[in-house]
């Protein structure tokens, strides 16, 4: 199971969850179902920054298109590859899963995706 992620300063996204590899497709259905419009809700009036790492799907020929043709509400800036101190999404996460390791009993793997919504 992938988890995928995004937040703002003023706000999460919901956290889609994917079964299986995440492709460069599943990556721009994610930005159009759900960073386009909360950056499109957060910020009506301005250009966002969207921020990624430099995964090689976030790089593919087919989300650069995608960013390309929405570059007037969402500019793009990648972060550096495995530069934890700029990703505010690994201590996050590392919070999250205390908050679902600390729930007894555990969840199964069928119940962990409704955990971690409302984590």
């Amino acid at each position: 199971m992938t988890i995928w992620v995004a937040i703002s300063w003023y706000s999460a996204a919901p956290v889609p969850t994917l079964n299986g590899q995440i492709t460069a497709r599943n990556y721009v259905d994610i930005l159009g179902s759900q960073v386009h419009p909360m950056v499109q809700m957060l910020f009506p009036n301005s250009a966002a920054v969207f921020k990624d790492d430099s995964s090689p799907i976030h790089k593919s020929r087919t989300v650069q298109s995608w960013l390309e043709e929405h570059e007037d509400v969402l500019k793009h800036s990648p972060w550096p590859a495995q530069s934890l101190d700029l990703n505010i999404i690994e201590p996050l996460l590392s919070v999250s899963d205390s908050w679902v390791r600390s729930r007894f009993p555990s969840p199964s793997l069928k119940q962990l995706e409704d955990v971690l919504h409302v984590e």
